[in-house]
């Protein structure tokens, strides 16, 4: 029993996290980069038009783990739409993945 307290004790102290097995591990996360964020959006423009919609936006934001994607996707919107058409466009792009980095987006 002690040496079981003992490790409980340890893994708080270190911050671990229990898994369902008898292991424990602790994962680090790590801040997105410039290349992941551009990597992301690309990745998610469905239809290859060269232009993020709303709905392309949520599910990227998704993806980086956003708590509330549509809202995210809402919020870059505002933030980066210059022209007001509802989409970002090549040109609104460098705004988009300014913005997104300031979020501090983590990678696990």
């Amino acid at each position: 029993m002690i040496s079981d307290e003992n490790s409980q004790a340890k893994c708080i102290a270190n911050d671990c996290k229990r898994t369902w097995g008898s292991s424990t591990e602790k994962r680090a996360a790590v801040a997105i980069t410039e290349d992941q964020v551009r990597g992301i959006f690309h990745r998610y423009d469905a239809n290859k038009d060269g232009l993020l919609s709303r709905q392309e936006l949520k599910d990227a934001f998704a993806a980086l783990g956003s708590r509330m994607p549509g809202l995210r996707a809402f919020l870059a919107l505002q933030h980066a739409d210059a022209n007001g058409d509802g989409y970002i466009s090549e040109a609104e792009f460098e705004k988009l993945v300014k913005y997104t980095l300031k979020r501090g987006y983590k990678l696990k």
